[in-house]
């Protein structure tokens, strides 16, 4: 069973990620890249968002809804250097859906087969093509459709997040779906996305599902531990990686370190407040809440950093 961390807007960046490549997921992908803004080189899409040590562990993801800007955007990201390359058809953010692009690409298989016939006719054999997609958008409720696609051109994989567009990141995600999707024959990896929170949860949700791995979101923020409790899970049924405190607030601080070192002291005393309260999320109580309000509000970040430190 594969882990795949799943890209993220405004959270797997280049210190998100050096942060959990230490607890050895499978694949990371950075955050999704604007196909228009990549056309145009824009400058933190190819400083910052595409920031990578490694193309043979990170993988990239890209939405837009123009053909040629998506066809010039996975080109341009193959020329550097990525290896897998995700087509972003699940995002569910009306800013996004408006455009046409993430989760609205779903109602329009025409272009999507169009868009992949002439891309796999111009990528290299070598590069790995992918969709990530939720279950309905409005009138569209057949994501098997999409499962037939990804067969017809042998993509790499398919990431089926069992929620609608309309549910945003509300319900709950629909497991029954994932499992009936996994189980139709196919000739490449299917991976699941959704709700992915507790290891013995995760294990309990995939286990009558034929997954060739699974994606995490939103459960490994704050929380990369996640990524060896389900192997442990997976294989004896018991978890014994359990943080310690200290052990948190050191990574927290690595993590805070390595944003002030890519993008700056602002940067990192702004950014890092996304995380402390997942990072804390076991040890939140009326007392200590007092004191993460503290920390976030902190501006000056080494009096950010003393504040940690004391917790």
């Amino acid at each position: 069973m594969k882990i795949y961390i799943a890209p993220m807007a405004g959270i797997t960046d280049y210190s998100f990620r050096k942060i959990t490549e230490k607890f050895h997921p499978d694949f990371l992908f950075t955050e999704m890249v604007n196909a228009h803004l990549l056309e145009n080189d824009d400058e933190t899409t190819k400083t910052e968002l595409l920031k990578v040590d490694n193309t043979n562990i990170t993988g990239t993801q890209i939405f837009g809804s123009d053909k040629q800007e998506l066809i010039n955007g996975f080109l341009k990201l193959e020329s550097l250097g990525f290896k897998k390359i995700n087509l972003n058809m699940g995002c569910p953010q009306p800013k996004i859906i408006k455009t046409g692009a993430g989760s609205a690409l779903l109602e329009n298989y025409k272009f999507i087969e169009n868009l992949f016939e002439e891309l796999t006719s111009k990528i290299k054999k070598t590069t790995q093509l992918s969709i990530k997609i939720r279950t309905g958008y409005k009138d569209f409720n057949n994501p098997e459709l999409y499962l037939q696609l990804a067969n017809k051109f042998n993509l790499d994989f398919i990431c089926v997040h069992g929620r609608t567009q309309q549910q945003i990141y509300g319900g709950k995600a629909d497991w029954e779906i994932v499992k009936k999707l996994s189980n139709l024959d196919r000739n490449i990896n299917f991976f699941g996305n959704g709700d992915l929170f507790e290891a013995h949860d995760i294990v309990k949700k995939i286990k009558n599902c034929n997954l060739d791995g699974i994606m995490l979101s939103r459960g490994v923020i704050g929380n990369p531990w996640l990524i060896p409790q389900v192997r442990e899970v997976l294989q004896t049924g018991k978890i014994s990686t359990i943080p310690s405190f200290e052990e948190i607030k050191n990574t927290l601080l690595e993590h805070l370190e390595l944003i002030h070192e890519n993008k700056g002291e602002i940067k990192a005393s702004l950014e890092i407040n996304k995380f402390i309260r997942p990072y804390f999320k076991d040890y939140q109580t009326n007392f200590q809440k007092e004191k993460y309000t503290k920390i976030i509000t902190e501006k000056n970040l080494s009096s950010k950093i003393q504040k940690i430190k004391k917790l």
